[in-house]
């Protein structure tokens, strides 16, 4: 059977997003790899309220193997009681001048802060860059994901019809941009000049367009965006927005002031 529908979804608020400090330190001891803020497990939770009101429901989630991903999932994991899967090719998305490119936590680590509820049973698709990424290669990346995905999904879940990814906000971009078939996550994905937006726990969702013959290679389906970056059922509605047009990888907003006038330093320096 062919998949239908397709949710991605952004994680929630992080805990080093907050303005003030202290901050809680990783819980897996892997950098950069934070809990939500008490803000963002609420976010979680009205993500899992929103998506168990829906007509069309996922069957079965894949998610970042980073600790913010798979904390944004629990509230629909339990919520829908459905399966969850670890795929590293909808990891975070590190460029190659940062000092450290964090490698995520293995099973055994994650699995004693989720206990039962990441499914071992699966391979990721494709494993990013242990020497980080440019914009181009997380595009190339999430290029060669959806296919291998794709087929995998089909092959061991030939039953199901909509799944749903929770992921990062620049992965998120690129995996969306790539199912529109674009050429670059800097595009508008209409005349209006509309970008995927990717708020803190927003939500996407593409549809294959139905034709003749559904079971075509996956290169050749028609997907369209029916819903982009909700959050219309947070509270707070949308939050830090992040697109390819910020030049810097997410982050907190005094983390990222840092890395803009560090770059601007090196570039005086030049």
């Amino acid at each position: 059977m062919t998949i239908e529908n397709i949710y991605i979804a952004r994680h929630g608020y992080r805990s080093n997003w907050l303005p003030k400090g202290p901050y809680p330190p990783p819980p897996t001891g892997i950098d950069n790899d934070v809990p939500l803020s008490e803000h963002g497990v609420e976010q979680a939770q009205e993500l899992a309220n929103y998506i168990s009101k829906l007509d069309v429901k996922p069957e079965i989630i894949f998610c970042s193997p980073f600790y913010r991903c798979l904390e944004t999932s629990r509230p629909t994991v339990e919520s829908l009681k459905i399966p969850l899967y670890v795929d590293r090719g909808v990891g975070e998305w590190y460029k190659p001048d940062r000092p450290i490119i964090p490698e995520p936590a293995t099973h055994e680590v994650m699995s004693k802060f989720f206990p039962a509820m990441i499914n071992p049973n699966w391979e990721s698709s494709i494993i990013p860059s242990s020497r980080g990424e440019t914009e181009e290669d997380i595009f190339e990346r999430c290029h060669k994901f959806w296919p291998i995905f794709i087929e995998r999904v089909e092959k061991r879940f030939p039953e199901i019809k909509t799944i749903m990814i929770v992921t990062h906000a620049a992965t998120k971009s690129a995996l969306g941009m790539n199912l529109l078939k674009f050429s670059s996550a800097k595009e508008p994905i209409d005349d209006k000049g509309t970008f995927i937006r990717n708020g803190s726990c927003a939500i996407d969702k593409f549809e294959v367009l139905k034709a003749e013959g559904e079971n075509l290679p996956f290169e050749k389906r028609v997907w369209r965006i029916t819903m982009n970056g909700n959050t219309s059922f947070l509270t707070n509605g949308e939050e830090m927005n992040w697109t390819f047009m910020n030049a810097f990888e997410a982050g907190s907003d005094a983390d990222i002031k840092a890395r803009r006038a560090a770059e601007s330093g090196k570039l005086k320096m030049e």
